[in-house]
């Protein structure tokens, strides 16, 4: 089923301990990068939460955010025992060393303020019990989330592709209905030509040497096989509109084949009535090439 690059889902949960909430934005990319916004001191969890966009997601741009607020008990600040009884074990001495006991207490009110006495916020969150399963949780809901529009999307854009596969369907019959037709105008056209060149002169064309000729034209102008390529990647894009699995790859490389062959077809035919469907052709594949470039 086709998916589309682009798309957003969250997801929020909240318990005693701590709020999570996880954004996730897609956008077109030809290959997969994700871009995390995640709380310092949470970098361990950077790891899993790329390995689970990764098992979902195969091709685009992911914009991941993350909001973390501790709650309950859990929001207290921790203090940092070994260095707060450090610092105070270096007051004590130097106060002891200056004999004046009031410097001890006039100055115990400031250890707090000094560095690494009072643990940070991001110490904090790392000591929220079960904290990385807790935002795996969250990032996977809104994994599933994202994925759900993503689908609608890209059910959406496959509805496009096949109103433009069904035309060009049409033109490619009508350029295959018209190939004999344009090989009997030659002949005529060329018949006409020479009986006109040898009006009055003694010099006579006859029928075998107007047939070779008309058969080295058909030769030349022959697009069977053309058309019978085209035919073929119609029918294999209409195929990976159904199969399930990413097929955005796949599809951009039908594109590149059915221009190769829609030129091809062009280049080879002076008919005007094929050189208009072969326009037609053109501008259904230019728009499943866009297409396939949305779709992962």
């Amino acid at each position: 089923m086709i998916r589309s690059m682009t798309g957003y889902g969250a997801a929020e949960r909240s318990d005693p301990d701590v709020r999570i909430a996880v954004e996730i934005r897609t956008v077109n990319n030809r290959f997969f990068k994700s871009v995390l916004h995640v709380p310092e001191g949470l970098g361990a969890v950077e790891v899993a939460i790329d390995k689970i966009l990764r098992e979902s997601i195969t091709r685009g741009t992911i914009s991941l955010g993350m909001a973390l607020e501790p709650r309950g008990g859990g929001a207290r600040v921790p203090v940092n025992k070994d260095i707060l009884e450090a610092y105070l074990k270096d007051l004590d001495g130097f106060a002891g060393a200056l004999g004046q006991k009031h410097y001890y207490d006039a100055l115990l009110g400031f250890v707090l303020n000094l560095p690494g006495v009072v643990g940070s916020q991001d110490v904090l969150l790392t000591g929220i019990a079960n904290l990385p399963e807790r935002i795996e949780a969250v990032v996977r809901e809104a994994v599933g989330r994202l994925n759900a529009m993503r689908d609608t999307e890209g059910q959406a854009t496959a509805a496009d592709m096949r109103a433009a596969l069904t035309e060009m369907e049409r033109l490619i019959a009508a350029v295959d209905a018209r190939v004999p037709a344009v090989i009997n105008e030659y002949r005529d056209r060329l018949r006409e030509r020479v009986k006109a060149l040898l009006e009055g002169g003694d010099i006579a064309v006859d029928d075998q040497t107007l047939a070779r000729e008309v058969a080295f034209a058909a030769e030349r102008s022959d697009i069977n096989e053309e058309i019978a390529r085209l035919k073929s990647h119609v029918s294999q894009y209409r195929e990976l509109l159904v199969e399930s699995g990413p097929a955005g790859r796949k599809l951009e490389f039908l594109t590149q084949e059915m221009y190769r062959e829609v030129n091809t077809i062009g280049s080879k035919s002076a008919d005007s009535e094929v050189s208009r469907h072969v326009v037609g052709i053109k501008v259904g594949v230019d728009r499943l090439r866009e297409q396939s470039q949305n779709v992962e």
